[in-house]
């Protein structure tokens, strides 16, 4: 799990620097990999984790794909 910052002078829907999420199903399902992600209007309760619904949810998923190959993790 990851933690952000809650200040930011950007949109939360602008805002996707800080966002990690791990694709689940080719069809844009994935699991949001935040702390505390039920304060986001995109993540959806589900079980024992969160859905992402965030409408630029594939460029998060390229991003923690990025991050992960950078630090070698998860």
């Amino acid at each position: 799990m990851i933690n952000i910052p809650a200040t930011s002078t950007k949109t939360k829907q602008d805002n996707i620097d800080n966002c990690r999420a791990l694709e689940i199903d080719k069809n844009n399902i994935a699991e949001c990999l935040l702390t505390g992600p039920n304060s986001c209007s995109f993540a959806l309760p589900f079980g024992y984790c969160f859905l992402c619904q965030h409408p630029r949810l594939n460029e998060i998923i390229e991003n923690t794909k990025k991050t992960k190959q950078a630090n070698n993790t998860w």
